[in-house]
């Protein structure tokens, strides 16, 4: 439930009445010197979008004096009938709330990017630890959510210069995650906090964000959508930012750690997976919004887009514009590529495992390294998981699960097979 106060010149007083009597809104009026008028009225959460909207469509100032606060109690005459005509409705934010909710959760970029620098080296040191309360712990204390929410609303409300401040503190922000990262890499590596001979390719929880897939891309998508979701309508906020900085931080960290161990197969496929997964997290908030019914104000209107950037931020807009359009397309295509891999290895593996040699074998998991276009100077990890009922050995299978994949994909692959011990009984106990 919100409570609006309007302020109409003389001129604009009937036409908000009229208005608001048209809606059945009851209303306070107090009147000013120069005979105009500043209006008090409380409204449903999701009437007060049509109400804005029917105040710009009329001949009613944009820049009228106009505040919405958040009221606990009304009792007028025709609230409960109002409210009950908009139950059925998402109680979603009007554009201008939503403008004032996303300006006001941006953080000062002091602590934007101090929030960054210690939320991506506790990530670093959870992955090394393989601990993953300590990465949880990371996300909570990590602010992305702020400036990957930003940009889309920026685009639909037609604030270029937020979108383009977005899009801008994402990059930068992102760039000193991964800087912060390698760094703190080099330093625990440097003064043996960890094992010089330590491969991070193999630690669990690195293991998992080697590169990007469709899951992963799926699942950035969604922390866009929920973020997107939550932000409009009121929701619990919190976990909705531990869910996006989840896509983003653990990703700048494990490419950070790339960097320190020298490692460029992984960290092209863990910076890939972070440029997916920012990109998702965007384009996933836009459709949202969208969707909700927040359509672009160049649509709205007659004007093109082109008129509606103001003239001294055309350059800056259409040069954030082309760069994302550059990352999307070019992010595309790697990740096309290495999810085709990354298939066509699976597809290989379970051929493999259904011969008749290894009917013992039941697999548990394929980790695939980045295998897709533009680096082949070194073979891509491919790690096999396997259970099996005995110790027998099976000597030959990373042998021939190196020459199917390489067959199958046309790149050279190391391929590492890990066994689990198992066992099974089925005892029948008699009455």
């Amino acid at each position: 439930m919100r409570e609006l106060h309007v302020h109409a010149s003389a001129g604009e007083r009937e036409e908000v009445a009229a208005i608001l009597d048209e809606y059945d809104v009851d209303y306070t009026v107090v009147s000013d010197e120069g005979e105009g008028a500043l209006f008090f009225f409380p409204l449903p959460t999701a009437m007060v979008g049509p109400i804005l909207d029917e105040f710009r469509d009329s001949d009613i100032e944009e820049d009228a004096y106009t505040v919405s606060t958040k009221a606990e109690l009304a009792e007028t005459p025709n609230f409960t009938e109002l409210r009950q005509r908009f139950s059925d409705s998402i109680h979603k934010l009007s554009k201008s709330e939503l403008h004032a909710k996303i300006r006001e959760m941006q953080w000062p970029y002091q602590l934007y990017y101090l929030g960054t620098l210690l939320s991506v080296i506790a990530a670093a040191a959870g992955l090394l630890l393989d601990q993953p309360a300590l990465i949880i712990g990371a996300m909570i204390i990590a602010p992305q959510v702020s400036s990957a929410l930003a940009a889309p609303t920026g685009v639909l409300l037609g604030d270029w210069e937020l979108f383009v401040d977005s899009v801008k503190e994402q990059g930068l922000g992102l760039g000193t995650a991964i800087i912060a990262a390698a760094a703190f890499g080099w330093f625990v590596r440097w003064a043996g906090f960890v094992p010089p001979g330590v491969s991070v390719i193999h630690i669990e929880l690195i293991g998992v964000r080697l590169a990007p897939s469709a899951l992963s891309t799926i699942g950035a998508i969604i922390a866009g959508v929920v973020g997107a979701f939550g932000y409009t309508t009121e929701q619990s906020t919190t976990i909705i930012g531990v869910m996006i900085a989840a896509a983003i931080i653990p990703a700048a960290a494990v490419v950070g750690l790339a960097i320190a161990w020298m490692e460029p197969l992984l960290g092209i496929g863990a910076l890939l997976l972070l440029l997916v997964n920012i990109l998702a997290i965007n384009i996933g908030a836009l459709f949202t919004l969208i969707g909700m019914g927040y359509q672009p104000r160049w649509s709205d209107s007659d004007g093109s887009f082109r008129e509606s950037i103001p003239s001294g931020q055309r350059t800056a807009v259409y040069a954030t514009l082309l760069v994302l359009l550059v990352a999307t397309v070019g992010t595309g295509a790697l990740t096309a590529s290495n999810i085709s891999f990354s298939r066509t290895t699976n597809e290989q593996v379970e051929t493999t495992l259904n011969q008749p040699a290894y009917s013992n074998l039941s697999m548990s998991g394929v980790q695939t390294g980045y295998g897709g276009m533009g680096w082949e100077s070194k073979p891509a990890n491919v790690t096999v998981h396997v259970s099996r009922s005995s110790n027998t050995g099976y000597s030959d299978l990373p042998k021939r699960l190196e020459g199917r994949i390489e067959r199958g994909t046309g790149r050279n692959v190391y391929v590492t097979v890990e066994y689990t011990e198992s066992g099974t009984a089925n005892a029948k106990t008699s009455g």
